[in-house]
């Protein structure tokens, strides 16, 4: 039996993309939840880090779209 290693390269990117998504997220609302209990404010450091999180993981994303494909063309089927 062949082993796949193919499978195994694209379950990397998978999970990669996940924690590249949930890490900045997270860590943005609990510094939020943390900055507006200590300053007594009601969402307002936490509606700011969580727009700070989403953009900070899209960005992620998109350099890590750009470094599978520096060219911006499509890849090509092997």
């Amino acid at each position: 039996m062949k082993f796949d290693y193919k499978s195994l390269k694209n379950l990397a990117l998978l999970s990669q993309v996940g924690v590249m998504m949930a890490v900045p997220i997270i860590g943005c609302v609990i510094l939020g939840s943390y900055l507006d209990s200590k300053f007594g404010t009601q969402i307002l450091f936490l509606i700011i880090f969580t727009l700070l999180g989403v953009g900070a993981a899209f960005r992620n994303l998109y350099i890590l779209a750009l470094k599978k494909n520096p060219d911006g063309k499509k890849a090509p089927k092997r």
